[in-house]
């Protein structure tokens, strides 16, 4: 995974988007985080940026923490949590370039999911570009958590030609685009999604671990 060049440019369309987004587009709830509208989203990507270049916060950031970064922008404009977010993004590269420790990998993680979060909430197509090397992200940390001897899935992405076995194997096929896939693992499928996706085999057994963060309470197209 390249993650400056990831980071970049999702921010980069990010803030091109902001710019033609008016008042009800900003006010407009997020359904992937239904506590934030469009615009508390961008203040939360902002806090996390100028915390971790701050050395603050270690991601990943706590509830707690990202609901302070969103409350120290309130009544703040998308333009000026833009500007500040644009102000601290060389040093957050640079970290992000020269640190190798998974926790440096997390704001890539981050913004990546946030920007699609928001597509989603706008009606906008979902971003697809690094999927795949996202989703290797994902599923090589999950294998290193998964115990060893443990029957786990294999996991398949099929635009990628690309497959990963969990733990000892010997569990269900899970087939997916890169895209389906990782937005799964982050949380953004319901566990009925999932459930509905092209599995051989019964996928029961493995589900509850195939969710990184809290599955979304209602299903989600992007």
């Amino acid at each position: 995974m390249d993650p400056v060049r990831i980071y970049s440019q999702s921010q980069e369309r990010l803030i091109a988007l902001a710019g033609g987004l008016d008042a009800a587009a900003l006010a407009t709830t997020v359904p992937a985080c239904p506590d934030w509208t469009v615009h508390q989203t961008y203040a939360h990507l902002a806090g996390l940026c100028a915390d971790v270049v701050a050395g603050t916060v270690t991601p990943p950031a706590s509830d707690e923490v990202t609901a302070r970064q969103v409350a120290e922008r309130e009544g703040r404009g998308i333009a000026e949590v833009c500007d500040e977010w644009r102000a601290g993004t060389p040093a957050l590269l640079e970290l992000l370039g020269t640190q190798n420790r998974m926790r440096y990998r997390l704001p890539v993680v981050d913004v990546w999911t946030h920007e699609n979060d928001i597509h989603g909430a706008l009606g906008l197509d979902p971003v697809t570009e690094h999927a795949d090397a996202l989703l290797d992200f994902a599923l090589s940390g999950l294998g290193r958590a998964w115990p060893e001897q443990a029957p786990g899935p294999t996991v398949t992405a099929t635009d990628a030609d690309r497959s990963w076995t969990l733990g000892a194997g010997g569990g269900p096929h899970w087939r997916g685009t890169a895209f389906e896939l990782y937005r799964a693992l982050m949380g953004r499928r319901t566990p009925g999604q999932i459930a509905a996706m092209d599995w051989t085999g019964d996928p029961a057994p493995v589900l509850p671990a195939l969710s990184l963060l809290p599955a979304t309470r209602e299903p989600l197209t992007v």
